[in-house]
């Protein structure tokens, strides 16, 4: 019933009060570590290879804890350690105890009452197997987290669904809407009340008889005449907890008001006044807790219809004045009735059991035994009817006077399919039957599967990617799907890399040549996999290669992790800990190709594995200090970075040179940039591209970088996340870049993806210069105070077809942690291929947000208030502009603008046009000298005079600071050097250009032997990109009235630089 409205799209849930617990006399007894709470307690749990008890907040209730083969630690946490094989007995009294669990995020590696967790917080309705133990099992499977665990005792007061409909069933109650009552009566269910409804001037339908506007619903429902005396009222039940119902209108402004009347009501009580919004469907949920109660509806507006569509009503019912079924037993199994019958409308207590279809199904001659009752006895002969292919068994029990009617079905147990897709996707022939709670037992071998030369079968899978491996131990519950998982076989290579992503649950050891562990073992998402003290892992390398371990901060600080040679030999060791999560180290072996070795001292948990086989291209710093990527080689680019990583330091900077080229790095995300000072230099931000394709989205899972590290300086790049944003039913978060660093400094950077492009994952500082930030929705999001310098924001399509509004920014500056500013747009240029924008929203804490001297390409597109006045969490603390322009200088910033920025009942009221005076205040200069830190420094560019050719020989005048010089010929890299000449050894000096680096390492402009700076002429076939920018450095439109510079790229990285005036 209910269900049926769940497909209208535009459904609300309105709750008028929080929904408590109803029943009386509940106790509830609490193990929190999250709040320490009994007081104490955090210090009190440390179990490891010994059993105990842990008290509760209620007096002389008790947590048995046997940790004999695992552990219980929370001494230093507001959360437990609970490690695989412990567990915990929490005490239980009744079957209709409920039992919760709440783990850290992610942390649910446990079962209850023998059923797995699935989410961080899980619920478990105690059973009568737990009752007869007196305890409810939490058994930890693997390394999880926990929040807390609670017990509720529930008393025999329970609130219970008492009636509900969708008005389906009033068929021999309809009628046109007329000014007379009608009564309608029913029977509640569990307090066996007649419950009445008095129905005035309202039309009652047991089918939906307005489809045109509830194009969804397909029960009944009852619709108020247009007047002020329509009205529904039910007869006086002994309890009334709660009320639900989905009411509708046709319009705006229209629905039931909700009224009831108890002990101790003068007269009628408002419920709920609330409209239907929307008006396809509006739940309502209402808090009564009222006894001898009568509840009333009535029309909200009198001179428009209301529709009543689905009626819910809950109340307390002493359920030991019941008559009660206890036990029976069948086919050697006990069933308890309060674990698996439900009350129909018609008062029978009924439920299906399935049996093994090697079992004959139950009668006379055959019976169900051992029956006993909780409250009560049985009341005549059991009966025994065969309806088709089931059995019917009808037991009623007597008690008070009273009976009770027990209705089981028994029926056979289906058979499920088990259907086997190839690597193509394709259906292999002769799919298999397994009956329903039975183990696979046999699982098809790779008969069928298509598989290369090279690769090998490795097994079946839940999903056509991998995930989970099926074993034949499975209990099919479902029709399954299993996919055919063909992989690479690892070899002795010379130049393979192979990635093994640890926290992966369904990384499978067996599937994997150049992977052997002993005493490790997966432990959870959040650490990968446990390396025991003296733990090790073979693994294959082809000769010279590098290992790279990404480690977790909660391993042993005194742990080293050492490499050994097929001999035995030592040959490198790095730490096993950092300070500082997913920090990555480096164990180098040069030898012969084979069987290398990795020890662990002590426990460390290790994230990644990485095994880099470099042989055929070793990757090595070169004199000029830099580590040079081989072109178009997406893994060489992840290894060199890895290695770059593995050998910054806090005192110098490590640098990392991307000649053009497109560097594919698959599905790979959150690729570390974890060392400080390590500086990534593309030859060009159009033709150095950089790209991975997240397969999930999410703010915190799909980005292209994550940057952990301080004084990261990226330049000349362009990256890019290739998730299918306007892919149909996804959503599309996919981030280029997450910065949880300090300082980073981006200059000609170009970050392509939609939702979420930059996330400034940091309350620290940030610096964009010359940078192209495209997207759509809060594509630049997050902490810190981040200055954008002459940058343009590329607004992207919010929809496929062009429509829709997109939202800039989505600030959640944190002043409390000494930001200041937030984002602050300095010079910058808003271009918009969408159809409206806005300029942001406020996210979380104290969001700020400044456009100075901003230049709108598309004006009209503009949202009219130009912000975003709702904010997500908090409302807007300081959104505002200064001297906004369009592209012929012209100002169009208004000379006031006051908003009032709100998310719920509060709200912030203020200017948002700043003075020339207060915009001042967002000048780069006072922002570094706030910040103490003066980031524009960095990306100063050293320019370079003529070239000088000398037969075989280029030389220039040494450019002052220069750390090193990049040499070209027709725009391809060819070398490096550190001197003010290079030797040509192919093509004529006309051929060349070199470009000196500043301290960053950042190549500056390029100089060939005609000029200093690349102004020939070329052909036009030769420019990728043309941009214009003002006399103070702000990029304008090409329409720009006064001095232009006019600045085209070139397909080899120069650029001609044009002085226009218009």
């Amino acid at each position: 019933m209910r269900k049926s409205l769940q497909k209208v799209t535009l459904m609300c849930l309105f709750a008028l009060f929080a929904i408590v617990a109803k029943a009386q006399n509940d106790v509830t007894a609490l193990w929190d570590w999250e709040h320490n709470s009994p007081l104490g307690i955090c210090a009190s749990t440390n179990f490891e290879g010994k059993t105990g008890d842990l008290k509760s907040n209620v007096d002389g209730v008790v947590l048995h804890v046997d940790a004999t083969n695992g552990k219980l630690n929370a001494e230093k946490n507001n959360y437990a350690q609970f490690n695989q094989g412990t567990i915990l007995q929490v005490p239980v009294k009744s079957v209709n105890d409920v039992v919760t669990v709440k783990s850290y995020p992610g942390q649910y590696k446990f079962t209850v009452g023998g059923v797995a967790a699935t989410s961080d917080v899980t619920t478990y309705n105690v059973k009568s197997k737990d009752l007869e133990k007196g305890y409810v099992e939490v058994i930890a499977t693997g390394g999880s987290y926990l929040y807390s665990v609670q017990v509720k005792f529930i008393s025999n007061i329970q609130e219970k669904e008492l009636y509900s409909t969708n008005f389906s069933e009033w068929g021999d109650y309809e009628t046109a809407a007329k000014e007379e009552e009608t009564v309608v009566k029913w029977n509640t269910k569990y307090s066996h009340e007649e419950i009445s409804f008095s129905i005035f001037n309202t039309q009652i339908g047991a089918s939906n008889f307005n489809v045109g506007k509830f194009p969804d619903w397909t029960g009944g429902m009852l619709m108020a005449a247009k007047s002020d005396n329509p009205y529904i009222i039910t007869s006086k039940l002994a309890s009334v907890t709660k009320v639900h119902f989905i009411h509708g209108a046709t319009g705006g402004n229209r629905g039931w008001k909700l009224w009831a009347k108890g002990d101790g009501d003068a007269d009628w009580v408002i419920l709920s006044e609330s409209v239907a919004n929307p008006a396809a469907g509006c739940e309502v949920t209402c808090d009564v807790n009222r006894t001898n109660c009568q509840l009333k509806f009535t029309n909200i507006t009198t001179n428009q219809n209301a529709y009543l569509l689905q009626l819910d009503i809950y109340g307390n019912v002493d359920m030991s004045l019941t008559p009660s079924l206890g036990t029976f037993s069948y086919n050697n199994e006990t069933y308890h009735a309060a674990d698996i019958f439900e009350e129909t409308s018609a008062g029978v207590l009924t439920t299906t059991i399935e049996v093994p279809n090697a079992t004959p199904l139950p009668s006379l001659e055959n019976p169900v035994t051992d029956i006993t009752c909780d409250n009560g006895e049985v009341d005549g002969d059991v009966t025994y009817e065969t309806v088709g292919e089931t059995s019917v068994v009808t037991i009623k029990v007597k008690a008070n006077e009273d009976v009770m009617t027990y209705k089981i079905t028994f029926v056979h147990k289906p058979y499920f399919t088990l259907t086997y897709y190839n690597i193509d996707g394709s259906v292999l022939e002769n799919s298999q039957k397994v009956e329903k709670d039975a183990s696979i037992a046999t699982l098809r071998d790779d008969e069928g599967v298509t598989v290369a030369e090279g690769k090998k079968f490795r097994g079946w899978f839940a999903e056509a990617d991998g995930g989970r491996k099926f074993t034949v131990d499975d209990v099919v519950t479902s029709d399954l799907n299993l996919y055919a998982g063909v992989t690479e076989i690892e070899t002795e290579s010379t130049s393979a890399r192979y990635t093994f992503n640890l926290t992966d649950e369904y990384f499978y050891d067996e599937d994997h040549e150049a992977f052997n562990a002993e005493k490790a073992q997966f432990h959870d998402t959040a650490h990968g996999w446990t390396l025991e003290s003296n733990g090790k892992i073979d693994l294959l390398v082809g000769g010279h290669a590098y290992i790279i371990a990404t480690l977790c901060r909660y391993s042993k600080q005194d742990a080293t992790l050492t490499l050994y040679d097929a001999e035995g030999n030592e040959v490198a060791t790095a730490p096993g800990y950092d300070s500082t999560d997913g920090k990555s180290v480096m164990l180098e072996y040069k030898g012969q190709a084979g069987t290398v070795t990795l020890k662990s001292s002590n426990e460390i948990y290790l994230h990644k594995l990485v095994i880099a086989n470099v042989e055929d291209s070793p990757i090595e710093m070169n004199e000029q200090g830099y580590y040079v990527v081989k072109p178009n080689d997406g893994g060489n680019f992840l290894t060199t970075l890895e290695i770059a990583n593995a050998a910054s330091s806090s005192d110098k900077r490590t640098y990392v040179f991307v000649p053009d080229g497109t560097y594919d790095l698959g599905n790979a995300v959150l690729t570390p940039i974890s060392g400080n000072n390590i500086s990534v230099i593309g030859q060009s931000m159009d033709n150095t591209i950089i790209v991975n394709e997240a397969e999930q989205e999410g703010i915190g899972v799909s980005a292209t970088f994550l940057i952990t590290g301080e004084n990261t300086y990226l330049q000349d790049l362009t990256l890019k996340n290739a998730y299918d944003y306007y892919k149909p039913g996804f959503a599309g978060r996919a981030v280029v870049i997450q910065d949880k660093g300090k300082h980073t400094v981006c200059k000609n950077v170009r970050m392509l993806s939609y939702q979420d492009t930059y996330y400034s994952n940091s309350n620290s500082n940030f610096y964009f210069e010359n940078s192209d930030i495209h997207g759509t929705v809060d594509f630049i999001c997050g902490e810190g105070d981040v200055f954008f310098n002459n940058c343009t924001l590329t607004v992207e399509p919010r929809n496929a077809d062009g429509s829709g509004e997109c939202t800039l920014t989505a600030p959640s500056t944190n002043s409390s942690e000494g930001n200041k500013f937030g984002y602050v747009f300095s010079g910058c240029t808003i271009d918009s291929k969408a159809e409206k924008f806005n300029y942001g929203r406020a996210w979380n804490n104290t969001p700020r947000c400044a456009y100075i001297n901003t230049t709108l390409l598309q004006p009209e597109r503009l949202n009219e208030n130009r912000w975003t006045l709702g904010g997500m969490n908090v409302p807007a603390d300081k959104f505002v502009e200064y001297n906004t322009m369009d592209q012929s200088g012209k100002v169009i910033s208004p000379a006031s603008l006051v908003c009032t920025f709100t998310k719920d009942n509060k709200s912030n009221t203020y200017e948002t046009i700043l003075t020339a005076e207060q915009a001042e205040e967002y000048s780069l200069e006072t922002i570094s000298k706030s910040w103490n830190w003066y980031p524009a420094t960095y990306t100063v560019q050293k320019s370079m005079d003529v070239l000088k050719a000398d037969g075989n020989k280029l030389t220039w005048n040494a450019v002052d600071g220069a750390l090193a010089y990049a040499v070209f010929r027709n725009g391809e890299f060819v070398g490096m050097t550190t001197s003010a000449s290079y030797d040509i050894t192919e093509g004529n000096a006309s051929e060349y250009s070199v470009r000196a680096a500043n301290e960053c390492g950042g190549f500056g402009p390029g100089s060939t032997t005609a000029t200093g700076i690349s102004d020939s002429v070329v052909a036009g076939g030769d420019v990728v990109r043309t941009s214009y920018y003002n006399v103070q450095g702000a990029r304008v439109g090409s329409s720009y009235k006064g001095i232009v510079i006019k600045v085209e790229t070139l397909k080899d990285g120069k650029q001609i630089a044009t002085k226009i005036i218009r």
